[in-house]
């Protein structure tokens, strides 16, 4: 099967929850199928290569591009305006000429302005989350902001079901994401399935090796909901918990980290930024605290930190996002007082904390498993290829 995947930007290296997805995917779909993967780039970028048999194609942005996106297109979301490139219908019909492929991928409905240009080539739109509810949720955090997040939640709700209407299949990682998509629109429901985000995940819990109770939050540290949530934290729970144990460590690591995370070192937190390898912090950590008040699809640092045999506390928002979830796999705490006896309970009662691992661990395991998770998008995409 002949498959072009076109991006918003490079799958590799893989920082953000989309290239992750797609790279995920790509690591069954690459050795078994023809790939073609057409990204946009910014001017200066410079390739990763990627450790997979795929062949990349890259599109400059010009500097100017975003906003005459924008202008030109001012009934669309900004989100759309700012990926119009015609560089990128034009590598697409060459693409389309040249490769042939028999399904087409756009990561992204930012980037389905193209859907009226593939020629009669089935399409699959993998929305990944509901971008609208993103903006949604954070109009409810900066109300100085919110009518601009509103407008555009409104815009991306009307532009998504639009999408859909005009690909074959969409797909995205939970079902409050297929809810906020669809909108009630019976018409649309089979079209748009839940693919669960796929990470590997080892077949027993990694071995414990923490010296002292350690708090572990990881993430992109550059985007909202993760800046926003350990912010909160950091002022309402972290100087609580330190009391009890002053001998307590909280790290704090990823990608992006912004100015006022790094900040929180004075405050006696440890930042680690672009760490090369997480396992080892996650295997020295004690309990993973994950406080996401905002965002949608997902909590893939949440599933990362199942899949290592490490507790979590979460908030009832975050959890939405992880379908299925047995009783017993996760805390959840939504206030200060929540919290702090959430993660309290757990560093206090080992077997407690371990027991709420193991639960987790089994859930990600069936669920999450990357194999079987791509393997079920390759299945969609062999379906829409033998029904051209």
């Amino acid at each position: 099967m002949r498959l072009l995947f076109v991006t918003p930007r490079p799958f590799w290296p893989p920082r953000r929850g989309e290239q992750a997805r797609l790279s995920g995917f790509l690591s069954r779909l690459a050795p078994r199928h023809q790939v073609l993967v057409v990204s946009l780039v910014p001017p200066g970028f410079h390739p990763t290569p990627a450790p997979l048999p795929v062949e990349q194609r890259y599109v400059t942005t010009r500097p100017w591009r975003p906003v005459t996106g924008i202008l030109t297109h001012p009934w669309e979301p900004l989100q759309v305006g700012l990926h119009r490139e015609p560089g990128l219908l034009r590598e697409l019909r060459e693409s389309l000429a040249e490769f042939r492929p028999q399904v087409v991928v756009l990561m992204l409905s930012r980037i389905a302005w193209l859907l009226p240009h593939l020629e009669g080539t089935p399409a699959v739109v993998d929305f990944v989350d509901s971008l609208a509810l993103n903006m949604r949720m954070r109009a409810r955090f900066e109300p100085w902001l919110a009518p601009l997040w509103w407008w555009e939640a409104w815009r991306l709700s009307v532009w998504d079901r639009r999408v859909l209407g005009l690909a074959e299949a969409g797909t995205v990682v939970a079902e409050r994401d297929r809810v906020a998509i669809l909108g009630g629109q019976e018409a649309l429901e089979p079209k748009l399935r839940v693919v669960p985000f796929g990470i590997p995940v080892p077949d027993e819990p990694l071995p414990r090796t923490a010296k002292a109770p350690t708090l572990l939050t990881t993430g992109n540290l550059g985007y909202f909901p993760t800046v926003q949530g350990i912010l909160w934290f950091a002022r309402y729970v972290w100087p609580r918990l330190r009391q009890k144990d002053p001998h307590l460590r909280w790290v704090v690591a990823g990608t992006r980290p912004s100015r006022r995370i790094r900040a929180l070192a004075r405050m006696g937190v440890e930042v680690v930024p672009e760490p090369e390898n997480l396992t080892p912090l996650r295997q020295q950590a004690t309990v993973a605290v994950a406080p996401l008040f905002a965002g949608s699809g997902t909590p893939i640092k949440v599933l990362e930190a199942m899949a290592c045999g490490l507790p979590v506390v979460t908030t009832p928002h975050a959890a939405q996002g992880l379908d299925g979830l047995p009783p017993g796999a996760l805390a959840q705490a939504q206030d200060p007082a929540g919290w702090y006896e959430a993660v309290a309970g757990l560093l206090d009662d080992p077997a407690r904390a371990q027991a709420q691992a193991v639960t987790a661990h089994r859930w990600v395991k069936d669920r999450h498993e990357l194999g079987q998770v791509a393997a079920e998008f390759e299945r969609l995409l062999l379906s829409l290829s033998a029904n051209r």
